[in-house]
Formats: C-alpha cells, structure tokens, sequence
C-alpha cells in the first residue's frame, strides 16, 4: 500500500520558517471605496496547515489555508476590480487550482501581478486573471513544473503504476489550463512542466503567461540560505525543498525576526552597559548578531536532519530484521500485524509471539485428541507405538527446539 505523506504538489515541501509576528500569508484590503480590492497573496497555498511529520506540531511559516481563504474570497467575489498581487512559491496542487477557478466566478475586473515569485502552483492562480490582466513586475520570476507526490512505506509495483497514471493525469489537467490561458497547445505546456521551465518578466510575456510587464521602481531582491532550503524574496522567506531553482541565485544567511530573548547578557558592556537589548546590540554588534542566528540555524537544522535519519534507520533496520525471519514463521498475519499492527514488534518480539501460537496450536490439538480417546471407548487398549507415533512426537519436539534456536539467534544479533 502507498502512503503519501503529502497530498499531490505543485510547490515545494514545507520546512520551518522564522516569521516575523506581524507578516501574513495573505492580506486583502479595500481601495478607492467598496469598489476596488486589492489581495497580497505572500505564501504558500495549502490544503491545510502542515504539520511536523514526527512530533505532530505545526510548522511554522507562511500558509494560505484553502477554506479561509475561499471564505474570504467570497466576500470579494462581486467587487468592480480585484487585484491579487502573487510572491508565491507554490504549494498544493488542487489548493491552486480549486483558486483559479474561483477567480474564474468574479463577476468584475479580474488582474493579477508577480511581485517577485510565481513558481509551481502560483502560476495556476496567476492566470486567473481577466484576459490581458495578468501582469509582471521587472526582476520578478515565474516557474512552471509537473506535479509531485511524496512517498513513504512499501509499495508494489501496481501500487507505483496507479500513482504514476495519477500525476499523469494532474499533469495533464494543469496543463489544459495553460494551453487555455496562454494559447499554446497542451503537448507544449507539457514539454515545459517537464523541463521545469524558468521565465523572466519577458521571457512570461513571450511564452503567454503574461501580458504586461510592470516597472515599480524598485529592485526585486532574491536569495537563498546556504542549506539551500530557505528562499527568500523581497523580503519575504519561504520555502525552497524540493525546488530545482535558478543556479545564479545568490547564497545569503540573513538574519530573520523569530522568537529571541529581549535582553542579552553582555560580558564586555559598550558605553558602560551590563545588559542591552536586542535592538541595541543588532545596531551596535550587527556580525556578531549574524554570527549567532547563522550558527543556531544550522545547529538546528543539523539537529532536525540527524533524528530524521536516525528514525529512519530504525524503522528500516527493525522491518528487514523482521523480513529475514518471516519465511521461518510461516504466518503471514501475524508477519504483517508485526510490521503494521498498532503495537510495533521486533523481530524478536514476533519469534516469541509465533512460538506462542505454535504451543496453543499443539495444546489445543492434544485437548481435542483427549476428548476424542475419552469419548471411543479405547481407552484400555493398548498397543505398541508406531512410527508415525514416533514421528508425530519428534517433529513436536523439533518445532519446539527450533523456536528456541531462532529466539536465541535473535536475541543474540541484538546485543
């Protein structure tokens, strides 16, 4: 059976981000009037909020969950003009697309604009917009790719080939709505989900993904961390894994506002000061500040990764110990409910519970064998064991001896 850890994606997976308390996924505020709308869409669209595969807590970043935002949609539905301004990497498939077609229901003017990103599913709700409304800043970049779904547990071969016809199909339905919005075929929008294509401002105009290139004055800032996990784009963080980007972006540890003491102990005080504040000591220490946010990043992310491996590990280890004794146990139930049941089982824990099993069998079998002589009447007769006696009773004994020799074999490999 295939498990997907993740629905179907159009976007990168979700890592923990440091988000400034006051920056929001999304925002929409109310221009000249009721008439005209204006919506900052500044996160990555999900079905609904990710959580830590491990500890079941949720990830920090910057997440425009479906349902509110269809709710607040709603409420702007029937505006004279809505703009939703894009700096997106993307995020879950039929979260975009469920979007677009939501935008496809305005019944007013209809524009959308790339502030800096409009990667994977962002570019689906880019071309929401009314026809000659889908509008790019200079400096700024859209990316088109096919879908993606992340897979953990074990699977057949027939299990692999209904997830592959699956994102063949989601494929295939995303690019019908490029073919749509920009004029090209469907073969064509395919060919370029496949080779993950990266457009500047005019390269989207020449491909029919934009209609207007926006100059605002002012620069589009781009750069990842240096675990290349952490995009960060005017300003905005968001999440890179899983992302084939550009190799010209540049590599920049940049302090990000998070959770930090509001006062620091200061050993050797600046202008006669024991302590000082945060504040005070980025405008006064600004390379020592970024030494520490640098080198606690990594600590953690170091951290993070080690006990995702070692987790990983353990479980592999614990199902091919299991898989090796498997053919000795000659139960496939109780070999599956060992590596799936509710209370996991090592190799050990399942000799023993086959073991178990085999000496209720064989007191049962010698109860019924009991109540059978009992009720014939044979009792008092008596004859000479045969060989098939025999033959019973030390394969009995065999059964019983080997059990122990596995278990014993096992807990020795353990040590």
């Amino acid at each position: 059976m295939i498990r997907n850890r993740y629905p179907f994606r159009n976007g990168p997976v979700p890592v923990q981000l440091n988000i400034p308390p006051d920056m929001k996924p999304y925002n929409i505020a109310t221009l000249d009037g009721e008439d005209s709308v204006e919506v900052n869409m500044y996160g990555e669209v999900v079905s609904e909020k990710p959580t830590n595969w491990w500890t079941g807590e949720p990830v920090e970043g910057l997440f425009i969950v479906l349902t509110d935002f269809l709710n607040d949609m709603e409420k702007i539905k029937d505006r004279k003009n809505v703009t939703f301004r894009i700096n997106s990497p993307g995020g879950e498939v039929f979260a975009g697309v469920a979007i677009y077609n939501r935008m496809k229901e305005f019944t007013g003017n209809v524009t959308t604009i790339v502030d800096g990103l409009c990667a994977s599913a962002a570019s689906i709700i880019m071309q929401g917009a009314k026809p000659g409304n889908r509008k790019v800043c200079n400096g700024s970049l859209t990316m088109i790719h096919g879908a993606s779904s992340f897979l953990f547990g074990y699977y057949n071969a027939k299990d692999m080939k209904e997830s592959v016809k699956q994102i063949n199909a989601i494929d295939k339905s995303i690019a019908e709505i490029y073919a749509k919005e920009t004029g090209t075929d469907v073969e064509t929008a395919k060919l370029l989900m496949s080779n993950t294509t990266w457009m500047s401002a005019q390269d989207a105009i020449d491909k029919g993904f934009a209609d207007e290139i926006v100059d605002t004055g002012s620069k589009v800032t781009m750069s990842i961390n240096s675990a290349k996990n952490i995009l960060t784009v005017n300003g905005v963080p968001m999440s890179a894994r899983g992302l084939a980007l550009p190799s010209d972006i540049p590599v920049v540890d940049e302090i990000t506002a998070g959770k930090e003491p509001e006062v620091i102990e200061n050993n050797n005080p600046i202008g006669g000061k024991e302590k000082m504040t945060l504040k005070e000591l980025m405008e006064q220490e600004p390379d020592l500040v970024t030494q520490i946010q640098n080198e606690a990043r990594q600590t953690a992310q170091t951290e993070n990764q080690a006990a995702i491996d070692k987790a990983l590990d353990d479980e592999r280890k614990r199902l091919q110990s299991i898989d090796e004794i498997a053919g000795k146990i000659g139960d496939q139930a109780l070999v599956d409910k060992a590596k799936y049941g509710e209370e996991k089982m090592s190799a050990a824990d399942l000799a023993l519970e086959a073991l178990k099993a085999q000496k209720d069998a064989g007191a049962a079998f010698l109860d019924h064998a009991k109540d059978d002589t009992n009720s014939s009447g044979v009792a008092g007769v008596h004859s000479a064991p045969t060989n098939s006696n025999l033959d019973d009773a030390a394969q009995a004994a065999e059964d019983v001896k080997a059990g122990a020799n596995l278990i014993a074999g096992i807990t020795t490999e353990n040590k």
